[in-house]
């Protein structure tokens, strides 16, 4: 059996970029992922026990960030800490290129609805199976399928009608 700390280490990048897809604010999603965090280390026991820890923990992450959303009060939104990437390039060009194609899709995919948005997130930028999304999300497997699909198609219809534009 894992450990707490080592379950909490494994998936905080992914705590983290989901409360940030959520928030839109980095500052808010690293509070989210320490409440998640601090509240999960007193029932750490219980949690290394369920079948499927990171999931839970994602489960209260995406939980967190929806009363985090409807507890805010009027702040602007940082709407650019959604396109900065963690990750390191070999070059500065390279670098330049992903945050702004990293930036263009988080900036399309914003404009999906918000269950869309979070279940192409989970899949696509996480990796996880359709059997980890229900039970981060709780949806059905059937809306967890239904949602992908849609949220693929409308940001591919995006995509299409960015490239007429552009032309």
């Amino acid at each position: 059996m894992q450990s707490f700390t080592s379950i909490a280490d494994s998936v905080r990048d992914r705590l983290y970029r989901l409360a940030l897809r959520m928030t839109g604010d980095g500052g808010d999603a690293e509070d989210v992922v320490q409440e998640v965090l601090i509240s999960s280390w007193q029932k750490r026991e219980e949690i290394v026990r369920l079948d499927n820890p990171p999931a839970w923990l994602l489960k209260m992450t995406h939980n967190r960030a929806i009363d985090r959303l409807r507890s805010r009060s009027s702040r602007s939104n940082n709407e650019g800490a959604a396109a900065h990437s963690d990750q390191c390039l070999e070059t500065p060009h390279r670098l330049v290129e992903t945050e702004d194609t990293l930036y263009h899709i988080h900036r399309l995919m914003a404009r999906l609805p918000a269950e869309q948005r979070i279940v192409l997130h989970l899949r696509e930028v996480e990796g996880m199976s359709y059997r980890e999304i229900v039970e981060a999300t709780g949806l059905t497997m059937e809306k967890v399928k239904v949602y992908l699909h849609r949220g693929r198609m409308q940001l591919r219809e995006l995509l299409l009608n960015e490239k007429i534009v552009e032309r």
